[in-house]
């Protein structure tokens, strides 16, 4: 009990850090579409370490939140948590493929990784509302994967919107919550539903 409350907590806080990462990379389009004002790139693909440090806290945070709450969950929580968490994971190691020192562009994986991810996190949330899964918040998982799928999938394009950035923030918020519901869970005893 002692080890899976640890590995939540610092699964969380790493979930929490990437995840805050991925919301402020945007705020130099937030302040250019909400407030009129240009600013300065707070993450660019120049900040390599930043980039690779973020992408690892992610991949952290997902495998501590697929180890955590798989024993949770029953047949369908269980397949909705691996698409939420392996999506979530080739999503990272997709966004690795951004920087300029590689010579190859994995952007499929980033598109595939966020559709997988998605239907998991949606999938998940479902399945959080119908068994008690998550100590807190348990609309959150699928709040968060619609915020995800209506900005992505509905508002997204080749030009930066307002609406898409709404969306977006909405998404990476939820994340963050996410990250910080695995940080404050308490441990207690596997209930498995079939």
């Amino acid at each position: 009990m002692c080890l899976s409350n640890r590995v939540a907590q610092w699964g969380g806080v790493a979930f929490m850090f990437g995840n805050l990462l991925f919301l402020v990379n945007k705020l130099n389009e937030m302040s250019r579409l909400f407030l009129f004002r240009s600013m300065p790139d707070v993450i660019s693909g120049q900040d390599r370490v930043l980039i690779m440090i973020g992408q690892v806290a992610l991949i952290a945070g997902y495998v501590a939140y697929f180890w955590l709450y798989v024993g949770r969950v029953g047949r369908f929580g269980k397949n909705a948590l691996r698409l939420f968490c392996g999506g979530g994971i080739l999503l990272a190691v997709g966004h690795v493929s951004f920087m300029p020192i590689l010579t190859f562009d994995l952007f499929i994986l980033v598109l595939i990784g966020l559709a997988v991810m998605l239907i998991g996190l949606i999938g998940f949330g479902i399945a959080s509302l119908r068994q008690p899964i998550l100590g807190r918040w348990p609309w959150l998982p699928l709040a968060t994967g619609l915020m995800g799928f209506i900005g992505f999938f509905l508002f997204s394009g080749a030009e930066v919107t307002a609406v898409f950035l709404l969306f977006r923030t909405l998404f990476a918020l939820g994340l963050f919550g996410l990250g910080l519901a695995l940080w404050l869970e308490e441990p207690v005893q596997s209930q498995i539903v079939r």
